[in-house]
């Protein structure tokens, strides 16, 4: 009895690894996801964020839908012995009562079962400014944080280092889901608070530096134009990371595609029409006049 038991759990680790080395074969494109370095939750309930850092949502309403957070996992699939090790741990799961682990991103939950924390996320949210219509039409992305080391250098890595591949599909993800709202703007929607990371990744992506600060202290802000041109080299880039990674290429086609069905005539007046109506709110604003008694 005890040894069916092992079996029926074995079983469907070894059928999954089966299917694995069929989708090589047959190039299933199913199966692309499955040797990319990262996966991804979009969009990621309060539990998974609070798994990466409580503090980020303790203050936030759980039925908010003017924010949509993102989580991005580590994965070892693009690694060659993945599926040697694979079968190991099965094995181990098979021959053993529990399951012992001593990974630094794996968190025991109430009921006993180890649930991997992400290792980066992110959080777009409508900006709180308003025009003079009482309309709010800008988006703010913050809060982007990743537990990777930044020093970790990787060639085979987007952006040259697993901490800013994990933080590009974040943003990239949080365009792509921006992009797929009824009846939305890009050009100079979406407002970004950046660090010297997180920026060189933002204007990798099209966006600009903003030429004044405002009360949301963003400091890039997104180009229609800028935005269709950077992907487009990411895509005609045939020896870079993008084509060697199967969610990564269908990602960037999925944002060129949508960027590209805006009317970008009409996208630009919209901005303008917006920034033209703008409130008082940002004017005369001066972002240092906190620190100006200390001078």
């Amino acid at each position: 009895m005890k040894t069916l038991q092992h079996l029926s759990i074995l079983l469907p680790s070894l059928f999954s690894i089966t299917v694995a080395f069929a989708g090589l074969n047959q190039g299933l494109p199913s199966l692309g996801s499955s040797f990319d370095r990262f996966s991804v939750t979009c969009p990621a309930d309060r539990d998974c964020i609070r798994l990466f850092s409580p503090s980020l949502v303790a203050n936030t309403s759980s039925d908010n839908e003017e924010e949509t957070w993102v989580a991005v996992y580590r994965s070892n699939n693009n690694l060659p012995s993945v599926v040697r090790e694979d079968f190991f741990n099965a094995m181990e799961i098979a021959t053993t009562s529990t399951l012992s682990s001593d990974g630094e991103n794996q968190i025991e939950t109430g009921k006993g079962i180890l649930q991997n924390a992400p290792v980066a996320v992110a959080r777009l949210r409508r900006s709180s400014t308003s025009n003079s219509d009482g309309l709010n039409n800008s988006w703010l992305l913050d809060s982007m944080r990743c537990t990777l080391k930044k020093e970790s250098q990787d060639d085979k890595c987007d952006g040259g280092s697993e901490h800013v591949e994990a933080l590009s599909v974040c943003i990239d993800e949080l365009i792509l889901h921006h992009l797929k709202r009824d009846d939305i703007t890009f050009e100079k929607a979406i407002r970004c608070k950046a660090t010297l990371v997180s920026g060189k990744i933002l204007e990798n992506r099209g966006f600009e530096e903003v030429q004044e600060l405002g009360q949301d202290m963003a400091t890039h802000v997104s180009s229609l134009d800028g935005s269709i041109e950077k992907y487009a080299l990411r895509i005609s880039d045939v020896n870079g990371v993008v084509a060697s990674s199967p969610k990564t290429m269908d990602r960037t086609l999925q944002i060129l595609s949508l960027l590209g069905r805006l009317d970008q005539q009409e996208d630009k007046q919209k901005a303008e029409d917006s920034a033209g109506n703008t409130g008082g709110e940002d004017e005369g604003y001066d972002p240092w006049a906190s620190v100006k008694k200390f001078i």
